[in-house]
C-alpha cells in the first residue's frame, strides 16, 4: 500500500507547501470583486472567503491531485474501472467494514462545508445547494473518470457513481448545519465613493494599482520575449523605466484627469480629492504623492548605496507613522496644510 502513495510523494509534498499560499493568492481577486460589489471588507467575509478559497484548493487536491509522477508506469500496471452500480460502494461494509463506513462517512462529510458556505455567504434554496453539490460532484467525477479532462492519459481515480449521492447529501446536510453559523449574507453596501478611506481601504486600492502594473509589465515582457528574446533578457535596466512611467501614468496622470481616482480608487470607490484644490496644488499634491510612493517602494532601485536607501526607508516610515496618528492620513497630506498655511500668509 505504502509502495502506492510513493509515486505521489513529490507532488504532495509540494501541493501541501504550496496550499495555504496558493489560496491566499486567489482570495484577493475575490476580495477586490466583494469590495466592488459592497463598497467594503467585513472582516468576517474576509476570513470566510480565504477558508472557501482554501476548501476549494482542498476538495481539488484530494479528488484530483496528485497524479501519479510516471504516468507511462502508473497506466501499464492500473486499470481503475467505474463502479456504476447505485449503492454498490455504500453497500460495501458488509465486506469491508470499519474501511467502507469511514469511505461513506468521508464523502458526505467532505461536502458539508460546501453547503455551509452557501449557506453563510448568500441568501440561497436549498435546493440551489443540492444543484450545486450535484453540479459539482458530477464535474469531479467525470475529471477522475477522464484522467483530469484529458491531462492524464488514464484514469487514475476511481469514478464512483454512489459518490454523486454522498456529495450532494453532505451539501445539504451543510446547508441546514448552517442555521448554526453566523449569517455574513446581510452585509449594507457601504457608500459609492468615499474621500476619507480607512487604512485597510487604502491598502486595498495601492495593492491593486500595484498589481495592475505588475500585469502591464509582464505582458510588456512576454511580448517583447516573443518580439525579441534577447531584448527581453536585457530589460532589467529597461523594466525600471516601464515602471516609472507606469507609476507616473496611475499614481498622477489617472488622478488628474479622473477626479482624484487610480485604478485601484476606480476599483473600490476612493478619491484623493477630498478637498477643493487649485490646478496648481492638485499637481503639487499628486506629484508629493507620486515621490513618496517611489521612494518608500523603489529606495533599493533609486539609490546605489543600500544604507543611503535603508535611511530613507526608515524616514519615510517613522514620517507615515506620525502623520497617520496626528492626522489620519499619509505625509503627502503635508501639502494640504503647506497650502493652506501659504494662502493664509498671503492674505
Amino acid at each position: 500500500m505504502f509502495s502506492f502513495f510513493n509515486s505521489f510523494s513529490t507532488s504532495l509534498k509540494i501541493a501541501l507547501l504550496a496550499w495555504p499560499f496558493v489560496a491566499l493568492a486567489l482570495t484577493f481577486p475575490l476580495l477586490v470583486v466583494q469590495y466592488m460589489r459592497l463598497r467594503r471588507l467585513v472582516f468576517g467575509r474576509i476570513i470566510m472567503v480565504y477558508l472557501v478559497m482554501l476548501y476549494a484548493l482542498a476538495l481539488l487536491a484530494f479528488t484530483l491531485y496528485p497524479m501519479p509522477d510516471n504516468p507511462v508506469q502508473f497506466c501499464s500496471y492500473h486499470n481503475i474501472v467505474p463502479q456504476i452500480e447505485w449503492l454498490e460502494s455504500i453497500m460495501e461494509f458488509r465486506y469491508e467494514g470499519l474501511r467502507a463506513v469511514l469511505q461513506v462517512v468521508m464523502n458526505v462529510v467532505f461536502f458539508m462545508p460546501l453547503g455551509i458556505f452557501i449557506r453563510m455567504m448568500y441568501k440561497s434554496r436549498w435546493y440551489l445547494v443540492i444543484f450545486l453539490g450535484l453540479a459539482i460532484s458530477l464535474t469531479i467525477e467525470t475529471a477522475q473518470l477522464t484522467g483530469g479532462f484529458g491531462i492524464y492519459p488514464c484514469s487514475y481515480r476511481l469514478f464512483d457513481v454512489d459518490d454523486l449521492l454522498l456529495n450532494t447529501c453532505g451539501s445539504l446536510i451543510g446547508y441546514w448545519l448552517g442555521f448554526l453559523m453566523p449569517n455574513l449574507s446581510n452585509v449594507e453596501r457601504g457608500s459609492a465613493i468615499t474621500t476619507q478611506p480607512g487604512l485597510v481601504r487604502r491598502l486595498v486600492a495601492f495593492m491593486i494599482d500595484i498589481f495592475s502594473s505588475l500585469v502591464i509589465i509582464t505582458i510588456i515582457g512576454i511580448s517583447l520575449y516573443f518580439l525579441s528574446p534577447q531584448l527581453a533578457k536585457d530589460l532589467s535596466y529597461e523594466s525600471l523605466i516601464i515602471l516609472t512611467i507606469l507609476n507616473i501614468l496611475i499614481q498622477l496622470i489617472l488622478p488628474l484627469i479622473c477626479k482624484g481616482r487610480t485604478i485601484g480608487g476606480i476599483l473600490t470607490g476612493i478619491s484623493l480629492d477630498d478637498i477643493k484644490r487649485t490646478k496648481l496644488h492638485r499637481l503639487t499634491f499628486y506629484l508629493a504623492r507620486l515621490v513618496y510612493i517611489g521612494l518608500f517602494f523603489y529606495a533599493d532601485k533609486l539609490f546605489a548605496q543600500s544604507a543611503v536607501a535603508i535611511l530613507v526607508s526608515l524616514v519615510l516610515i517613522i514620517l507615515t507613522i506620525i502623520t497617520w496618528k496626528k492626522y489620519k492620513n499619509l505625509p503627502y497630506k503635508l501639502i494640504d496644510i503647506f497650502w493652506k498655511n501659504h494662502e493664509k500668509s498671503i492674505i
